[in-house]
């Protein structure tokens, strides 16, 4: 008997007039492996999320065995997580099904190790590279052991290696007799599946076997494309030697690191003009920061020298659009570097033709309706019409199918053959070999490739410096951690006491310092907060630096407070001036506030200083666990605890890549005063939709992990 069932399944999305999909007939069988292939828009994701539960369909029907548990796991990775800290997150699911808490510990350990996440279990989610968290995202679904492992792009943003690992495990789970349905663009994947079925413009063109499939050459060709090689993207001539090539770009011993890890650190290497070159390395070992930090949106040590800024294409399409239509989208960075009229429309039109989207048909669409093949599409097309000389794409044939794939390549040795230079980072063996060059991230930060030796420094390009306007990313990282706490934290006699004391001493500090009215109370507060610092060993310079940066808000507060609070009847005026008294009972509100900031400061300061996101979570549970007797599920009071430190994050890394594209894009780049503030409100709209499609891929994971 069929374990799932499509029986003329149609669907519509609200933003679009054609079907997504049309009179889909699947039946699922226990122990099959099916893949799932086809174009950028031709439905796979849609089917899977009907299959799993997520998409109701318009017309048809979808039957499912009750004994059946299925688990999809998203094309978006990073839309997935639901907890602040690896281990956590893995675990979600299992809690869940109401598991013992050995069977979860067990499970969880056993998924992190099959995705090679192991040694990350402690680790903060936010911190992790795209491979790396897609990597999680899939042991968050796997802990659930789901008899049906329904798989959305899982391998798009993995190394080579790791690829083949979990491809591995994939086959292992199912020859254990789980069911497989698994969505992919790539030949190698799609092949290990025992059955094949094709879309095309929401409609099955073929169901059959591995075997059929591979007989039909016109249909494989279509579908998955020939196998990528250099004799297809033949380039024109360059120079021999390097003595005849102009310099675009050179980096000398140039270095990056965070406050707390080193990314990479004295990296020499040169590009060229007209020269395509490939960047590789595993998942997470920096490539994405190199890119970043090449193209200004990064203090670093060393030397960069550039003919001018590079235009960097980022990882993550959704962050990189922001106008509601698609030519709106990439006009906006020409727009910003004054290029008008008929000019404006042909880059617009010539730069979404490179890139695989007709400007006739592709125009006037929804940006946000787009398949995720075609947001990257339309990504690469906003930094395409920048026409800069120097272009940096990173991964841009992530989640592409095999046509498009191959589309953009040779988009690539066209602009590089135009006479750019173009630096693009890729996980695929193949696609590095059609490139001039081949830069290897072992051998960079090994120091084993050449250092170009020039005889004058007036042969090199001006040295480049970061955007001016960077420290927002500073300040946006910042608050991103501001609820999370460091990894190293000295031994002290607060971070030994046990998590529930520690929450019960942070509320206790946390509510007195907002009741007490009389000021030598306050002050006596003040000094047991400061003092329960000190016992923390909590670094007094964050504290008043923070006090440092929050004192002009608080000195405008009290001048409002001394224009706008009403004179008391034994007010002593002290100084009067028009509407502004200053009196001893305002002196004494304006008092009491500074010394409720410095304990509200110190307090929480040192509570997320010494306390990790596990400890707030456990504590809060122990806290609430008497409600429990009462019936009240205080289950939920602690999960959306622990959705708010996943969630500020996850906001301000978006928030992050609009500021990040729009820099590159010509805007808030080194914008001052008033006009930053402008600029600063120009990103309102497009995080408040990115807020509202991340709360609801939250709220499609907490459902995909049993969540209710």
């Amino acid at each position: 008997m069929p374990i799932l069932e499509l029986e003329n399944v149609s669907f519509t999305y609200p933003q679009s007039k054609e079907p997504a999909v049309k009179d889909i007939n699947i039946s699922v069988n226990s122990g099959d492996y099916i893949a799932l292939v086809g174009s950028n828009g031709s439905g796979k994701s849609t089917i899977a999320r009907i299959m799993a539960g997520f998409i109701e369909p318009e017309n048809g029907m979808v039957k499912t065995d009750s004994d059946t548990l299925p688990g999809i796991v998203f094309q978006q990775p990073k839309d997935q997580i639901v907890a602040g800290i690896v281990e956590r997150d893995t675990a979600f699911g299992p809690q869940n099904l109401n598991l013992s808490k050995d069977e979860i510990e067990l499970r969880t350990i056993e998924c992190l190790s099959v995705v090679g996440m192991a040694d990350r279990a402690s680790s903060h989610t936010f911190e992790l590279s795209l491979g790396q968290t897609q990597r999680i995202a899939f042991s968050g679904i796997l802990s659930l052991f789901p008899d049906l492992l329904i798989l959305d792009e899982v391998t798009a943003m993995l190394d080579p290696d790791a690829r083949l690992e979990l491809i591995k495990f994939i086959d292992q789970w199912n020859t254990r007799g789980h069911t497989i349905i698994h969505v992919t663009h790539d030949a190698d994947e799609a092949l290990r599946a025992k059955r094949i079925i094709v879309l095309d413009k929401g409609s099955i063109i073929f169901n059959g076997t591995k075997e059929e499939f591979k007989k039909n050459t016109e249909l494989f060709n279509f579908v998955l494309g020939k196998k990528i090689t250099k004799e297809n993207f033949i380039s024109r001539p360059s120079p021999q030697s390097s003595q005849e090539k102009e310099i675009l770009l050179e980096a000398q011993n140039l270095s990056f690191k965070y406050p707390d890890r080193t990314i990479f650190e004295n990296l020499n290497f040169t590009l060229y003009k007209g020269e395509l070159v490939a960047l590789t390395g595993p998942s997470g070992c920096g490539k994405s920061t190199l890119l970043e930090t090449l193209a200004g949106l990064h203090d670093f040590t060393g030397n960069i020298y550039a003919k001018e800024r590079p235009a960097l294409s980022l990882q993550e399409s959704d962050a990189a659009l922001f106008a509601p239509y698609a030519a709106d989208d990439v006009a906006f960075g020409p727009k910003n570097f004054g290029v008008k009229g008929k000019t404006l429309v042909n880059r617009v039109k010539n730069s979404m033709e490179l890139s695989g989207l007709p400007y006739k048909d592709f125009a006037n669409r929804s940006t946000f309706a787009l398949s995720g093949g075609e947001k990257r599409k339309l990504s690469l097309a906003g930094i395409i019409a920048l026409d800069s000389d120097i272009i940096l794409f990173d991964e841009p044939t992530s989640a592409l199918d095999a046509a498009s794939r191959e589309q953009i390549l040779h988009t690539l040795r066209h602009l590089a053959d135009s006479g750019k230079t173009v630096l693009f980072s890729t996980h695929r063996t193949e696609e590095a070999l059609i490139s001039d060059r081949e830069l290897k991230w072992k051998d960079l930060t090994n120091n084993s490739s050449e250092k170009e030796k020039h005889e004058l420094q007036s042969e090199l390009p001006p040295s480049l410096k970061p955007f001016k306007n960077i420290s927002l990313l500073k300040k946006l990282s910042r608050i991103g951690k501001c609820l999370i706490s460091p990894p190293d934290v000295p031994d002290s006699l607060v971070t030994r006491l046990p998590a529930c004391i520690k929450l019960m001493l942070f509320l206790a500090f946390l509510i007195t310092t907002i009741i007490v009215k009389p000021i030598q109370l306050n002050l006596i507060v003040m000094a047991v907060t400061v003092l329960y610092s000190l016992l923390a060993r909590y670094p007094l310079k964050k504290p008043l630096y923070a006090l440092w940066k929050l004192l002009p808000w608080l000195l405008i507060f009290a001048v409002l407070e001394f224009i706008l609070y009403p004179l008391q009847q034994n007010d002593k005026i002290i100084f009067e001036y028009g509407s502004f008294i200053i009196t001893n009972t305002k002196i004494f509100l304006s008092a009491r506030m500074l010394v409720r900031a410095v304990s509200l400061i110190f307090t929480t300061g040192t509570f997320i200083y010494t306390t990790s996101e596990r400890e707030i979570l456990d504590g809060l549970a122990a806290l609430l666990s008497p409600l429990s007797l009462l019936k009240i599920p205080i289950r939920y009071v602690v999960l959306i605890t622990g959705i708010l430190f996943r969630f500020v994050p996850l906001l301000m890394d978006e928030l992050s890549g609009i500021v990040k594209t729009q820099m590159i894009r010509g805007a808030f780049g080194n914008v001052k005063g008033f006009k930053k503030l402008g600029m600063l409100i120009s990103l309102f709209i497009p995080l408040v939709l990115q807020s509202y499609r991340k709360a609801q891929n939250l709220a499609d994971a907490l459902t995909a992990r049993y969540f209710s």
